[in-house]
C-alpha cells in the first residue's frame, strides 16, 4: 500500500510540475478560510473560473501566472506509523489501517484576463485509499483528474451590474471509486499498474452564467451575485476506456458580502447558499458564512461551511502570495455525520497593471509603482 501510496503522490506532483501550475470544482486557500464563501469577492483573471460576471471589473492587465495548491486530511502519528509498517503479505500490520483513509488534492491554474475578456487552465488531480472488508481485504480506490480551459467574458448591462459567461473544454481521467483487493496493489511495480483500474476518460463542453451587482459606496461595497456552474450539467463524451466519467452536477449559488475600504485595511464579509437545484442534499451543507480582514502583507480569514469552522491566513509579498487554510469537509448527508479535517496550502504569482500601467497587487489594489521596462 505504501509503495502505491508513493506512486499516486508522485503523479501527482510531476503532473502538476508539468502543467507549471478543477470534488466542488478546484476551490482555492482563500474561499475555504471564508467558510467557502467566493463569488461575491473574487477579483481578477480568478473569476473566470468562479463568477464570470466578476470579469466586467476588470480594468487594465491581470495575470495569475501560476498558483498550485496542495491539501491532504489529517492523519495522526499513528496513522502514519502504521502506513510506514505496513506489509501487504503480512496481515498483522495492516489490520490498525482498516478504516483509515488517506485523501490528497493537487491543483494548479493559470489565468490572463484583460479588460472583460479573460482565458484560464485548470489541472485539478484527486485521490484517495481507504482500506475495508477485514473478512476480505480491499483498498476503496478514488482516482480522478480535470484539466480545464476556459474563455470568459462579462458586459456592463447597468451601472455596476455585469453578466458574465464563460464557456469551458474539460478532459477528465477516472472520477469514480474502484475496489482494489491486496493482490492489486502488491503486484504493482509502478502507476501504470495502478492507473489501469481508472482507463475511463472523457471530454466535456459547459457553460457557467453569472450576474453581478456592486455598489460603490465610499466606504462600503455590498456586491450581490447570482452564479450558475455547469448549466444544465456538464456531460463527457467517453474518448477512452470502458464507458464516460460520470458528470460534473451543475450548482447554482447564490452570494452577498460587503468589504468596509479603509486607509491600509480591508475587512470582508459574506455568505453563500450553494447548490440550490438539489433538494435532496441537506440545508446544512449548502450554507457558507466567511470574513477577511485584509493588511498590507498578512490577510486574516475565518468562516462557516458545512456546520464547521474553517480558518486562513495569507501572506502577500509583492508579486507573490502564500496561503493556508485548516477546514471540514462534510463527507456524510448531514453535517456532523462524517467530518474529515483537511488542510491546504498554496503559493501563486500575479501580476497586474491598472489603466495607468501602475502595478497592483493579488486583491487588486493599487501599488504605486511604476511599470518595470
Amino acid at each position: 500500500m505504501l509503495r502505491a501510496l508513493i506512486l499516486i503522490f508522485t503523479f501527482m506532483i510531476s503532473t502538476v510540475s508539468f502543467a507549471q501550475s478543477l470534488t466542488e470544482f478546484a476551490r482555492n486557500a482563500r474561499s475555504l478560510g471564508m467558510g467557502g464563501v467566493y463569488v461575491p469577492f473574487v477579483n481578477g483573471a480568478d473569476a473566470v473560473f468562479y463568477n464570470p460576471a466578476a470579469l466586467g471589473k476588470v480594468q487594465g492587465l491581470d495575470i495569475k501566472a501560476a498558483e498550485i495548491g496542495v491539501s491532504l486530511n489529517s492523519l495522526s502519528k499513528e496513522d502514519i506509523e502504521s502506513l510506514q509498517n505496513f506489509d501487504p503479505n503480512d496481515s498483522s500490520t495492516y489490520n490498525s489501517l482498516f478504516g483509515k483513509r488517506v485523501w490528497v488534492q493537487a491543483t494548479g491554474k493559470s489565468a490572463i484576463a484583460v479588460g472583460n475578456f479573460a482565458i484560464g487552465y485548470l489541472n485539478d488531480i484527486e485521490t484517495s485509499l481507504e482500506l475495508h472488508n477485514p473478512s476480505y481485504p480491499q483498498f476503496e480506490t478514488y482516482f480522478r483528474q480535470d484539466v480545464g480551459y476556459y474563455l470568459g467574458y462579462a458586459i456592463n448591462i447597468a451601472p455596476g451590474t455585469y453578466l458574465g459567461t464563460s464557456v469551458k473544454r474539460v478532459d477528465r481521467w477516472g472520477g469514480v471509486k474502484q475496489e482494489l483487493s491486496m493482490t492489486d496493489v502488491s503486484n504493482a511495480s509502478g502507476f501504470n499498474d495502478i492507473g489501469a483500474f481508472f482507463d475511463d476518460k472523457g471530454q466535456a463542453y459547459g457553460i457557467d452564467m453569472a450576474l453581478a451587482t456592486t455598489i460603490d459606496l465610499p466606504l462600503l461595497k455590498p456586491t450581490l451575485a447570482l452564479v450558475w456552474q455547469d448549466m444544465g450539467n456538464t456531460a463527457f463524451r467517453k474518448t477512452a476506456g470502458s464507458e464516460a466519467p460520470p458528470h460534473i452536477t451543475q450548482n447554482l449559488i447564490l452570494g452577498g458580502g460587503v468589504t468596509l475600504d479603509l486607509p491600509g485595511l480591508d475587512i470582508s464579509a459574506g455568505g453563500e447558499v450553494r447548490h440550490l437545484l438539489e433538494p435532496d442534499i441537506e440545508a446544512g451543507k449548502k450554507l457558507h458564512l466567511g470574513a477577511e480582514i485584509s493588511l498590507p502583507v498578512f490577510d486574516l480569514r475565518a468562516g462557516y461551511s458545512q456546520g464547521y469552522l474553517s480558518y486562513g491566513v495569507g501572506i502577500n509579498l509583492f508579486i507573490l502570495h502564500i496561503d493556508a487554510v485548516s477546514y471540514t469537509e462534510e463527507l456524510g448527508a448531514y453535517p456532523g455525520q462524517a467530518a474529515d479535517n483537511r488542510y491546504m496550502i498554496s503559493v501563486g504569482i500575479d501580476l497586474g497593471f491598472d489603466a495607468d500601467f501602475k502595478f497592483t497587487d493579488n486583491q487588486g489594489k493599487r501599488r504605486k509603482l511604476k511599470q518595470r521596462r
